[in-house]
């Protein structure tokens, strides 16, 4: 065994380091440590395991690599979950489309190996072919960046029901084995057989077939999640109507009121002449409960307005203290339907977390302010007696719908990140905080 030997051994496994490079194209904006760290991490990942990949080869004097490449993948999977905050499944998506594209580099390395070595065999190693699988992976990685970042990266930050990722990682899956099923052999059967272009046209049809496959499932995601954005709006514009409709009510009686003042004013008049206090007090008290209360004014901004309204009157109703202080800038470059959107949410899950309140005291107490030019601030605090559950990527899971993770939050965590804001959430003695930074 020669140093050259174990040079060439090696090299077959360098694919893996434009493959782990693609993994953190549609991830960048979810992990937990800075990039400079993570890549000094990565890179005594991959120091650790050239040298352990030595080690069989020293021992079994034979080429390992497909098996080793496999077996590696689920330990860089777990290495790569950890240092991401996305749900399993949505990394897992990830991980296989990166398995996907090492799958397709395969296909170059022996489409190199039957054009230049026609009696060769795929177990053999072809220097031209390595550099050849090496040189489109670089090139996938650089075309494919922004593709990665934009689409698939939208798609793991916007969209979290698992159900649909794990049946999604069935196509880049089926693609890989297909893949790796078909690879000649021996090459020289695709020239004795006549079935070189039967090859390549498979390989053609499949990779075009998966292709479609992922702009399909991309295409549905996007429509699904704008349909929710939509019944966000929907939901806010049905609150603004109820409150729009009470405030007319409201409207309406002041001048009945006023158009019957007169008259009350007679009645006052000559109890107060009379001196029959007594009745006159009871008289002004009925009078007084008459007169429905006066629609409370948060802020300048209609529908912040109406959406807090809405949530004062279910917490009135129910006997839940709301204490709402809120200063929305009739003009911010924070839409007044995102803001609407985390106020909806918020206000919803802590209005729902109160009313099945047995031990604690029911409140909500909100306060949302600009604090300088550049700077907006939310605080929402309400207590709980339920216990919080969180999937390991941090996730928080509904408590009203079993090991699902809560849609609520998830907006609110999307809408954050779409302002280039942080979002805060801590559970102790019993209190539910949340607290969010946006960027204006």
């Amino acid at each position: 065994m020669t140093f050259y030997d174990i040079f060439t051994y090696l090299c077959t496994f360098t694919i893996i380091i434009p493959l782990a490079v693609f993994c953190l194209f549609p991830v960048i904006d979810h992990l937990k440590t800075p990039i400079r760290h993570l890549l000094i991490k990565i890179s005594l990942v991959f120091v650790c395991y050239f040298v352990l990949l030595i080690i069989p080869y020293m021992i079994f004097q034979q080429d390992l690599g497909n098996i080793l490449v496999f077996l590696a993948v689920p330990v860089f999977f777990y290495l790569f979950q950890k240092e991401t905050n996305l749900m399993l499944p949505a990394s897992l998506f990830v991980m296989l489309t990166a398995c996907c594209l090492g799958s397709l580099s395969y296909v170059i390395y022996h489409t190199f190996g039957v054009i230049f070595h026609p009696h060769g065999q795929s177990t053999e190693f072809y220097p031209e072919s390595m550099i050849a699988q090496l040189i489109f992976l670089v090139f996938a990685d650089i075309i494919l960046y922004k593709p990665a970042r934009k689409y698939l990266g939208w798609m793991v930050t916007n969209f979290h029901n698992a159900f649909v990722w794990r049946i999604a990682c069935i196509f880049p899956c089926c693609f890989t084995f297909l893949v790796f099923t078909y690879i000649p052999h021996n090459y020289y059967d695709i020239y004795t057989y006549h079935d070189l272009h039967v090859y390549f046209s498979m390989m053609l049809t499949l990779l075009v077939f998966v292709f479609l496959l992922y702009v399909l499932f991309y295409t549905i995601i996007h429509s699904y999640v704008e349909n929710q954005y939509i019944l966000e709006e929907q939901k806010i514009l049905e609150i603004q109507a109820k409150e729009y409709s009470q405030l007319s009510q409201h409207v309406q009686e002041t001048r009945e009121i006023r158009h019957d003042f007169r008259h009350q004013i007679t009645v006052i008049s000559g109890l107060l002449n009379q001196g029959n206090y007594e009745e006159l007090k009871e008289y002004l008290s009925q009078y007084e409960s008459s007169i429905s209360l006066q629609t409370k004014i948060y802020c300048r901004q209609p529908a912040v307005n109406a959406i807090l309204s809405h949530y004062d009157l279910l917490c009135a109703q129910d006997k839940i203290k709301s204490k709402f202080a809120v200063d929305f800038p009739t003009l911010s470059p924070i839409s007044s339907v995102d803001f609407c959107i985390v106020l909806g949410n918020l206000l919803e899950n802590a209005y729902l977390e109160c009313k099945t309140l047995q031990k604690y005291e029911k409140f909500i107490h909100l306060k949302a302010r600009q604090t300088s030019p550049g700077a907006f601030v939310l605080l929402i605090e309400n207590p709980y007696e339920h216990e919080i559950k969180k999937t390991d990527s941090g996730f928080f899971l509904s408590s009203r719908r079993k090991n699902c993770v809560g849609t609520g939050l998830k907006s609110v965590t999307a809408i954050c990140k779409k302002y280039d804001g942080h979002l805060s959430i801590k559970t102790d003695n019993h209190r539910f905080k949340v607290k969010m930074f946006l960027q204006c």
